[in-house]
């Protein structure tokens, strides 16, 4: 039998595409704040935020005669027709945020628009309201939501530990004040501030308080804007990577997503700059055209969809790259030196099980607050009306004390160095103004072989050398049998190369950057490769083989002559990336004048 739902049915069924967990509350609250103007928005959670979660704001307000009608579903302030969906500017629009909500919890609201002399108080639960009274307050909106799935105990019980519930709320909180940097984000679990941002403008500022400075400090700045795009970015240098991307947040007109699509752009920008399976720190923040994408494809809208997914991946990627070409992507020796550490900053396990207050960030000051809230009956009124002053003497705790410079990348100039020598016939000293440099032979004949023999296979006229005797040599039957998916490539980089009969082919041109046994050794190694994987139809698997096969390189401990040094250094500052090997090792890097000062106590 077909029956329709009742509405309270209806409304928990309807909860769950939005409503899963804590997280899922703040995030709709707080966006709700950010699309309201506020300009400090503080938020605290208790027990994981599984009974406690306090979103409070000084934006707008709501008016008294709508505070009811906000809390029904589809009630929205930021569309009011089908062509506002082509262009959306507001992090919510579905208007399902407080409806899903006071479904599966118990909702009090309290709000005060400027305009008006007293505020509203309404208290609502499993979507009905139980009480709508004036109450006095500041301008804004605090919302109340405790007991999360009291009323759904299936959902309930999907919950995970109070400690991990707050782990993702805190990165949430964290991800959004990076985004709004001109916002003042507080985040309290239990009874501990785990951050403020100063709500001044510095997103560097902000990744060094709320990420700590292992994180924060040498990023890479990134800026350009172009067509309708605007890229602001703080990116690591291809030598400081992790082995996962949990350091990577995407933020779209102010909207955080997970994106393949910049994900994408990011592995372009690094390609050949780091090891396989490592990632790098990156901070993006994107503005564009709202006509240009949909964020309308999802219930959390953690997704979007571009217009135009290559021209965003080549615009984001080309900025990137362009920095990487700056002296601040130059390796650098520090006292300090390696990878950067893969902790969580959310949490450090204790040796006995955690509470949620344990779940915050290891930041430089840990702000103990108030126990204002643990009583049920909260004096709310108290509390809005001296959030300013705890704004004003929050500050001066959390504010750093020295403000964070804007960052300067210059690009890379390779002829200011003066090369002073070598050591252990593997590593070329030279050294400018304010800097000494260690550039890898090895890895720099690499980069200078690889892409000259890139160059040569993209060349419409190649270029060649014809050998006085031929040179033959022997494959593997399943090489030869599959001729047909290798041979034109290998003709494309300059070889002259036909089949002679029983599994041997005849060599008589060859590139004419090469050597004879430079060529000789790298067909060799070329053949060995396509025995494991022949098909070159895909152009990645074409490059990842010439890059494995690029053995033939000046080797570390070979001795080099001060004019092949030269002409070394001369052929790598003329390469597109000079900074790596195909590898994705460094081909040189470097020790500030200061540092060395400071290891040998004079600084």
């Amino acid at each position: 039998m077909i029956k329709i739902l009742d509405k309270h049915i209806a409304d928990k069924i309807a909860a769950g595409e939005v409503i899963d967990r804590p997280v899922s509350i703040v995030k709709e609250l707080v966006e709700n704040a950010v699309d309201a103007g506020a300009s400090s928005i503080t938020v605290q959670i208790k027990d994981g935020g599984r009974t406690y979660i306090r979103v409070t704001d000084n934006g707008c307000g709501i008016p008294a005669d709508e505070v009811e009608t906000a809390f029904r579903r589809h009630a929205t302030s930021k569309i009011a027709s089908e062509a506002d969906l082509d262009c959306i500017e507001t992090l919510g629009f579905r208007g399902e945020a407080l409806a899903s909500i006071c479904a599966v919890s118990r909702v009090e609201l309290i709000t005060k628009t400027a305009d008006a002399k007293a505020g509203r108080r309404v208290v609502v639960e499993s979507s009905q309201v139980l009480e709508n009274s004036a109450t006095g307050c500041p301008d804004g909106t605090t919302v109340t939501v405790r007991d999360l799935f009291f009323n759904v105990p299936a959902r309930y019980k999907f919950l995970a530990t109070d400690a991990s519930e707050a782990r993702k709320v805190i990165d949430f909180v964290s991800r959004i004040a990076l985004s709004y940097p001109d916002i003042r984000f507080s985040m309290i679990n239990g009874s501990s501030r785990v951050f403020t941002t100063s709500g001044k403008g510095n997103i560097l500022a902000n990744i060094i308080s709320i990420y700590g400075k292992d994180i924060g400090e040498g990023l890479i700045p990134v800026e350009k804007s172009e067509g309708g795009f605007t890229l602001k970015a703080h990116v690591s240098s291809p030598d400081k990577t992790l082995p996962s991307r949990s350091r990577q947040i995407f933020c779209v007109n102010g909207r955080i997503i997970a994106s393949s699509v910049l994900e994408k752009a990011l592995d372009r920008a690094y390609a050949e700059r780091m090891f396989k399976g490592r990632f790098p720190i990156a901070f993006i923040f994107l503005a564009m055209p709202a006509e240009k994408l949909d964020v309308n494809i999802h219930p959390t809208k953690r997704q979007i969809r571009f217009d135009n997914n290559s021209e965003v991946e080549d615009f984001v990627a080309e900025a990137i790259r362009t920095a990487l070409n700056g002296e601040k992507a130059v390796p650098e020796i520090t006292k300090n030196d390696g990878f950067v550490k893969d902790e969580s900053f959310t949490y450090k396990p204790e040796i006995s099980k955690p509470s949620a207050e344990q779940a915050v960030i290891p930041v430089d000051y840990k702000e103990q607050i108030d126990e204002t809230d643990d009583q049920e009956q909260v004096d709310i009124k108290s509390f809005l009306t001296t959030k300013r002053q705890e704004a004003v003497e929050t500050e001066k705790i959390t504010e750093m004390p020295n403000p964070v410079p804007e960052q300067v990348n210059r690009p890379f100039d390779f002829e200011d160095l003066i090369v002073i020598g070598a050591v252990f016939n593997t590593y070329i000293l030279a050294q400018d103004d304010e800097n000494f440099y260690m550039i890898d032979q090895h890895a720099a004949h690499e980069r200078v072989f690889y892409e000259k023999l890139m160059d040569q296979y993209n060349a419409s006229e190649k270029f060649s050398q014809q050998m006085l005797m031929p040179l033959s040599f022997s494959v593997s039957s399943d090489v030869s049998a599959t001729e047909d998916a290798w041979i034109d490539d290998v003709r494309a980089m300059g070889y002259d190369i036909e089949f002679f009969g029983n599994n041997t082919y005849i060599v008589r041109e060859i590139p004419a950057f090469m050597e004879m046994g430079e060529a000789e050794d790298f067909l060799k190694d070329l053949f060995s490769e396509f025995s494991e994987k022949p098909d070159l139809t895909d152009r990645s698997t074409l490059d990842k083989i010439i890059t494995r096969s690029c053995k033939s390189a000046v080797k570390g401990g070979d001795v080099l002559d001060s004019s092949e040094i030269s002409a070394l250094m001369d052929q790598l500052r003329a390469c597109r990336n000079p900074f790596s090997c195909p590898h994705g090792r460094p081909t040189f890097i470097r020790m500030t004048k200061y540092e060395l000062e400071r290891m040998f106590k004079r600084a």
